[in-house]
């Protein structure tokens, strides 16, 4: 708790740090809940390191106050276990914030719900969510597709063209549509294309033969496009709203 230290030394600013915690914290965490998935997730970083250092300078400051009263030295530990602590923090926020940040990033977390056949957790990536069922029942008729496109092309190509039909997602790849002179900013494209691998046989410095294996496109199979689309805030965050649009899935065009 911030101000125990000083509080414990007599210092009554101590009553002080104590008010201002749990009001730091709220303020941190509102920025949180609003900012975390969309475009501005990066904005809650100089906060919450503020947070983390104020948390950690107010106890040092205790602690050097102590000594200069006489106090012995010590508790060097409780410091050591605060900065893995507070890296577990940063850390954990890098990784789950920006969610919807970027196209690249809701077409991944998308895919993961597909691949995970979890289709509640993937409505949250769509700007207008279709229904579970409907999502759930469109995977799978797409899935069967895609695996029938798999085993036609292995045929052709043969096992060495790594197409499997038992895992359909390792034979897909996406690349960004390419973009006109009428593409908006606020919006972008995903091609879903069945790949497989070739060998390519060359030769290092004109007479030693060697191979190596690119990826190439076999045909596409699906197109996404996503919008940038403002966020609703939380219910309870409704006094308090922060703009940060979130990057989200508009429509998915198959081709199959």
């Amino acid at each position: 708790m911030w101000g125990a230290g000083h509080l414990a030394i007599g210092d009554r600013r101590g009553w002080l740090l104590v008010a201002l915690q749990p009001l730091a914290i709220a303020a941190v965490a509102v920025l949180v809940l609003q900012l975390i998935d969309g475009t501005r997730w990066l904005f809650v970083f100089p906060p919450l390191v503020a947070l983390l250092v104020i948390w950690l300078g107010q106890a040092l400051h205790a602690r050097r106050q102590a000594i200069e009263r006489g106090a012995a030295p010590g508790d060097e530990l409780q410091v050591a276990f605060f900065l893995p602590l507070a890296v577990t923090v940063l850390t954990v926020y890098w990784l789950i914030g920006g969610r919807h940040g970027s196209p690249p990033a809701t077409l991944q977390a998308y895919i993961e719900s597909w691949m995970a056949e979890r289709p509640e957790a993937a409505r949250a990536h769509f700007a207008q969510p279709p229904e579970s069922q409907r999502l759930a029942a469109e995977w799978s008729v797409q899935e069967t597709l895609i695996t029938d496109m798999i085993t036609r092309s292995r045929a052709v190509h043969g096992p060495s063209s790594g197409l499997d039909p038992q895992n359909p997602f390792d034979s897909l790849r996406f690349r960004p549509v390419a973009a006109d002179g009428s593409a908006a900013p606020e919006r972008a494209g995903f091609v879903g294309e069945l790949v497989r691998s070739q060998r390519v046989e060359t030769t290092l410095l004109g007479f030693i033969p060697t191979a190596s294996q690119e990826t190439v496109a076999v045909e596409p199979v699906m197109t996404i496009w996503l919008r940038l689309a403002p966020q609703v805030p939380p219910a309870q965050l409704t006094f308090l709203q922060l703009e940060s649009p979130a990057w989200l899935i508009e429509k998915v065009d198959w081709s199959t």
